[in-house]
């Protein structure tokens, strides 16, 4: 039997989304050009009816359900034996991820799709992945960067060096190494391969007492110096990757939403030299990272398609960030 007659075009995947803040619901609405939340990604996408948005906060909830066109739910058991969702997203606080997922098992959903990080600490998440395997519960996780076409095409034409060899590359962010910080972590771990050092250097305290924004040094397997910055998000907020290869020179800025790259040319003035062209800025493709986690999540669904970041994924990057951490808290 095709995938086609299995999975009519018809055939819609029950979701739900427990915590109704900024990444659940509040970052976009109806008319934004960019898909920032899971609610627009689920009501955008033909394969999902968006059935229910669960919060502690009863009118978070309720102002989401309106604004999304579902049903508000407090409880969230009452919510899982009204929809019996196929696709769950967590969307609640981090530290609330643990006793949230370990609640979500006994419902059994095909599939959940969870807020970095899995859980606040290494042994929970732990504890979340063994469960999850043991129930046959995939778990998607949003490092969102991992689903921009525009990186995903960089990925490759890194791997192909097609800009010669990675000679260095740096870093910044704020607001905590694991809130904030893993995903650099997490993307650098995509670009260049697992981490083979990873040191701290000095810390900035912008977070919370167990999350700070750690500066400091690592090497990866294609990627032998990358410096890690810490910024302070009580100034300003920011999120930058800075890579420099033989060839040319590529910098993601305002949050990873453009990417410019610099070529190296002859030098018109000094003969014999070397340097970087003029900045070219494009837009990447971040704005429809959403979109493309929800995407992802169907097609596993419907024909086991793999999935582009998954708990095991996130735990790597968790146990840098931790690692970073440990000598600050």
């Amino acid at each position: 039997m095709s995938d086609k007659k299995k999975f009519p075009k018809d055939k819609k995947y029950r979701a739900v989304i427990i915590g109704a803040g900024k990444i659940a619901s509040q970052f976009d609405n109806l008319k934004s050009k960019k898909v920032l939340t899971h609610a627009h990604a689920y009501y955008l996408n033909s394969r999902i009816k968006l059935m229910g948005i669960c919060d502690v906060d009863f009118s978070k909830a309720s102002l989401a359900a309106r604004e999304w066109s579902t049903v508000p739910y407090k409880n969230l058991d009452e919510m899982f034996q009204n929809i019996k969702p196929e696709i769950v997203s967590v969307c609640v606080p981090d530290d609330q991820h643990f006793p949230v997922l370990k609640k979500i098992l006994k419902y059994k959903p095909k599939l959940v799709i969870c807020e970095k990080p899995v859980t606040a600490k290494i042994a929970d998440t732990e504890i979340i992945m063994k469960l999850y395997e043991e129930n046959k519960i995939p778990v998607l996780v949003n490092y969102s960067r991992r689903f921009d076409s525009t990186v995903q095409k960089f990925k490759k034409e890194l791997s192909e060096e097609k800009y010669g060899k990675i000679i260095s590359a740096s870093g910044i962010y704020s607001k905590g190494v694991l809130h904030n910080g893993s995903h650099l972590i997490d993307l650098a771990l995509f670009l260049f391969g697992k981490v083979k050092i990873a040191r701290s250097l000095s810390v900035v305290d912008d977070y919370t007492s167990r999350d700070k924004t750690v500066a400091g040094f690592l090497q990866f397997e294609n990627c032998s110096q990358f410096h890690l910055l810490a910024a302070d998000q009580r100034n300003f907020f920011i999120f930058e990757l800075d890579i420099f290869c033989e060839k040319a020179r590529f910098k993601f800025v305002n949050e990873g939403f453009s990417l410019i790259t610099q070529i190296v040319i002859p030098d018109p003035v000094f003969v014999g030299y070397k340097i970087l062209s003029a900045p070219k800025q494009q837009e990447t493709q971040l704005s429809s990272a959403m979109s493309a986690i929800v995407k992802n999540a169907v097609e596993f669904l419907d024909k086991k398609s793999p999935l582009l970041s998954t708990a095991q994924n996130a735990l790597e990057a968790q146990k840098i960030c931790n690692n970073l951490l440990k000598k600050y808290v």
